[in-house]
């Protein structure tokens, strides 16, 4: 997917919003309350990473930063790889016996990724992952997942029932997609109403452990038997 400059312009505002109002250093807050460190590098959150510091160099120098940002997201994403099943990729927690999947709109159509016209599409993606993963991982036990779209129906009826039923809503989420990826359109472009909530949100919070209640939806995590995943895409 493309994200819009105003993607990256909503997350520096955010950061800068952050940062004024509980006296943190703006470059911390980027890390820490951002999704702009796993665009450009990955989970590692090393503040000394040479990509992370080219990219603060060049922010500190750059006569528009939201420009900046964006460009610096057009380079790193150059060289990430594409998921392998479509809008689905997952990843295999061997200390947990554990399947992570990971959702990302790679739709190439004009519809919605999450529209009832894809729907087939993307229950097509989800039973050639399973089935490899069953080949692959046969003595994993459980699938979790972790995003704001559970939240939405579209989204649930994708997985088991039963899988869906039950889920817990996790708080530290501000450095990724899972909580981000609300603002974003299937185009690409930012949902204004809800950025503009959560600039005006922020703004009025006392605590930093307050913030993520100003995000129209929070993160849910659900956790289920990899058998009801096998059974409902007849792998």
């Amino acid at each position: 997917m493309h994200f819009s400059p105003a993607f990256f312009d909503l997350q520096l505002r955010f950061a800068d919003s952050i940062a004024q109002i509980y006296h943190l250093n703006f470059e911390d807050a980027l890390l820490q309350y951002t999704n702009l460190y796993m665009q450009f590098i990955g989970r590692s959150f090393d503040p000394g990473h040479p990509l992370w510091q080219e990219y603060l160099t060049g922010l500190r120098q750059a006569p528009d930063k939201t420009m900046w940002t964006s460009s610096y997201y057009q380079r790193t994403r150059e060289t990430q790889s594409p998921s392998s099943y479509g809008c689905f990729s997952y990843s295999y927690l061997p200390e947990e016996h554990i399947i992570r999947y990971h959702f990302v709109n790679a739709d190439t159509s004009n519809s919605g990724p999450l529209s009832k016209e894809r729907m087939p599409m993307r229950l097509q993606e989800l039973t050639k992952m399973f089935a490899e993963i069953k080949k692959q991982f046969g003595d994993t036990s459980s699938v979790r997942g972790n995003s704001w779209l559970y939240n939405i129906n579209a989204y649930r009826r994708l997985f088991p029932p039963q899988y869906t039923q039950t889920m817990q809503t996790e708080d530290d989420e501000l450095q990724y997609m899972s909580l981000w990826g609300q603002f974003l359109r299937h185009d690409g472009r930012v949902h204004e109403e809800r950025a503009a909530s959560l600039l005006s949100c922020a703004q009025q919070q006392k605590s930093l452990n307050s913030l993520v209640k100003c995000f129209p939806y929070q993160v849910l995590s659900p956790q289920g038997s990899i058998a009801s995943f096998y059974d409902f895409y007849a792998v």
